[in-house]
């Protein structure tokens, strides 16, 4: 017999034996578990011999007819229980309605307060966050202003102070800076007139030098080169000066020498007791050139000299140093044009 085809569960059992109007007329009826078990025991695997077999035909349909009669009555029992079941669950679903609707109603109520503190609160953080961004952004602008002009402030040290002050400060630093632009600029401005002014100096230099060079050039005829052979030191007459050709003229220089009176004849002197003594040599017109020249370059440094005095009034720290190293400049090449004068 299969399980689930019986109603010998604890539930059932229990609502058959309970004093509900439904489970007494169940009772009433006869409807109950030693009935139920009477009918599968009696009445389940009954067979009919045959079609002539009348006596097991009449046996199988009493009692198909005692259980439908059974079945039917507990049907129309179960039926108006179950009927009453019904409308007890809808009331207390009407019930439970009413009661929840008017508690949901205050729920809900209740619910969309909370919700709306919520975006109030939401509100107010988004809008505390872009204030603090805002100031952020601020500070990191003042911030970066003062970098701009040479001066560091934290942004919790620019928070302290009053736009005011901070304003004052701002004024501060730009004055100073454009102070020391103006400064810088001035001292542009003095170093391109210095350079100006030493190169127009250093142009009137080499047009003085080349002035004089060219006063100080021989004739247009070199002399002979003299095709003896040269002394140990080199110094006579012929022998080409180590001085460079200039003013683009292929001119060759030569250094004066001191006469070898070696070379001269012994003229016999009666007051000298016949004793033979150098004759006395003729006026050398080079040495007297050379002297010429000497001066002539003596002069153009005395000239250069006179530069110094041309070199503009300065108030600054270096165009004064820049001044300064001009007429040292000056003053060294005077001291060489002197010097290799005084060679030649």
């Amino acid at each position: 017999m299969n399980e689930c085809e019986t109603l010998e569960m604890p539930v059932v059992a229990t609502m058959l034996e309970t004093g509900t109007p439904q489970a007494i007329a169940l009772r009433k009826e006869n409807v109950i578990e030693s009935e139920l078990k009477s009918i599968e025991l009696n009445y389940r695997g009954l067979k009919i011999a045959g079609i002539d077999d009348t006596t097991g035909i009449k046996i199988v349909s009493d009692a198909r007819k005692y259980c439908k009669k059974l079945r039917t009555t507990a049907e129309r029992i179960c039926k108006a229980g179950r009927q009453d079941a019904l409308a007890e669950q809808n009331r207390w679903l009407q019930a439970e309605k009413y009661v929840v609707d008017r508690i949901k109603a205050v729920e809900t109520e209740l619910t969309a307060e909370e919700t709306r503190i919520e975006k109030l609160r939401e509100t107010e953080r988004l809008e505390a966050a872009r204030k603090a961004k805002a100031e952020d952004d601020r500070l990191q602008a003042i911030c970066n202003e003062f970098a701009q002009l040479g001066k560091l402030h934290t942004k919790e040290a620019i928070r302290q102070m009053l736009p005011a002050y901070i304003d004052a400060l701002l004024d501060a630093a730009r004055n100073e800076k454009a102070e020391k632009e103006a400064a810088a600029q001035k001292l542009a401005d003095e170093k391109r007139a210095a350079d100006e002014t030493i190169a127009a100096l250093q142009k009137q230099i080499a047009e003085l030098q080349a002035e004089m060079l060219a006063k100080l050039a021989p004739p247009q005829e070199a002399r002979p080169m003299n095709t003896e052979p040269l002394l140990p030191n080199g110094n006579q007459y012929g022998t080409p000066s180590e001085k460079p050709a200039t003013n683009g003229k292929n001119y060759r220089w030569y250094k004066p020498v001191a006469p070898d009176y070696s070379k001269l004849p012994l003229l016999p002197m009666p007051e000298m007791n016949g004793n033979a003594v150098p004759a006395i040599p003729a006026p050398n017109p080079e040495a007297k050139r050379l002297e010429a020249d000497k001066a002539a370059l003596h002069t153009f440094a005395k000239q250069v000299q006179v530069l110094k005095k041309y070199l503009p009034m300065v108030q600054t720290k270096k165009a004064t140093e820049l001044n300064d190293l001009i007429a040292s400049q000056i003053e060294k090449f005077v001291l060489f044009i002197n010097k290799k004068a005084e060679e030649l």
